[in-house]
């Protein structure tokens, strides 16, 4: 059995997940907390394999939760359970060192696979991130981005594939967008972190 905290504002939403869990007959859930402030004032007491976190709750934010929480419990598991569906908040939180991003639309097959997934089999999670993250660029972009990573320059590049350098500085604000980064600097190393380049 795996043994699991939820943390979730929405006691009718937190209490139907534990029930959804244990009903699959893989996890036993040993505590709920509605709140960050409950839950890191409690969370260290408690022997336990994996954390379901909800992405908005009151107090911190969920990146610096899950900051404070890996100082104490690096292998814990922790998945983030969020609204939103858009790519930047994952990334946001997978940086922060979440092991998996859920969007609570999931049907309950998927949720409890990805979940055990990520328990059993850590490597192909980071394999799956990366198939998406590379999924998102061109063919061009991807050897627009491994150049940009060698430092050339936009003019640099455009020479090499006999383009414009208005078009590859087109193409890095288009790969800044979809990977969620705010400049190039970020762009190289969010490209590193997910084994894009």
């Amino acid at each position: 059995m795996i043994k699991t905290v939820l943390a979730d504002d929405h006691k009718v939403f937190c209490d139907g997940l534990a029930k959804l869990l244990t009903d699959s007959h893989q996890f036993e859930v040993i505590q709920k907390f509605h709140d960050t402030s409950e839950l890191l004032e409690k969370i260290y007491s408690l022997s336990f394999d994996l954390l379901l976190l909800d992405f908005q709750m009151p107090g911190l934010n969920c990146e610096d939760v899950i900051q404070r929480i890996r100082l104490s419990k690096p292998t814990l598991k922790i998945v983030i359970l969020s609204m939103h569906e858009e790519y930047i908040y994952s990334k946001k939180v997978l940086l922060a060192g979440a092991d998996l991003y859920l969007t609570k639309s999931l049907d309950t097959s998927t949720l409890i696979e990805s979940i055990i997934n990520v328990i059993n089999n850590e490597e192909s999670i980071k394999k799956k991130y990366i198939i998406k993250s590379k999924s998102l660029l061109s063919k061009q972009e991807l050897i627009i981005i491994k150049l940009i990573a060698d430092g050339k320059t936009s003019e640099a590049i455009g020479n090499l594939l006999n383009l414009s350098p208005l078009t590859i500085k087109a193409h890095r604000r288009n790969m800044i967008k979809k990977l969620g980064a705010n400049n190039s600097s970020e762009l190289i190393k969010i490209a590193i972190a997910k084994g894009v380049i």
